[in-house]
């Protein structure tokens, strides 16, 4: 069964049908040394993917979050990591998390790739960030006409920390 916008393409006497939504769902997360104080904040808390033909669209681009980090009282070093709760899932159909990965700007962001297994970095730094500095990050979809056609979604979660 496929969505009323799901798209049908044959080849090789084959029916395949691609994703027609993806969602990801931001959670923030601070840690922090009572002494430190950490501020996160992601917007648009939503990622959303357009349906797009793989064929003319190997990779389908989000439109640009914004994240923002601030850290004050703190002499060490500190991290931003983000990670999926797992993969992109509609209904049984899933896609793997690794085939979202981001660009981000400018330094101390650093670009990346979506993991289900262990927190990936997207900033890093020592000492104090204050005032606060913004990065634009951008998640990439790999397309792919193996998707079934569906709603897909799941959460990440950011996650800010001053060990």
């Amino acid at each position: 069964m496929t969505t009323p916008r799901a798209h049908h393409r044959r080849r090789a006497g084959c029916a395949i049908v691609r994703i027609t939504a993806v969602a990801l769902t931001v959670w923030l997360q601070a840690s922090w040394v009572t002494a430190q104080k950490l501020t996160l904040a992601v917007t648009p808390s939503t990622v959303s993917f357009a349906s797009a033909d793989p064929d003319t669209t190997p990779t389908i681009l989000a439109a640009p979050i914004t994240v923002s980090v601030r850290v004050q009282s703190n002499s060490g070093a500190w991290h931003l990591t983000v990670q999926a709760n797992g993969d992109l899932l509609s209904g049984g159909a899933t896609i793997d998390a690794t085939q979202v990965s981001w660009t981000a700007a400018p330094p101390p962001f650093q670009n990346g790739t979506l993991s289900k297994v262990a927190a990936q970095p997207i900033a890093s730094g020592t000492g104090n960030v204050n005032p606060a500095i913004n990065g634009s990050v951008v998640f990439r979809l790999a397309n792919s006409w193996n998707y079934s056609a569906g709603i897909y979604s799941q959460t990440i979660v950011f996650t800010l920390s001053a060990p």
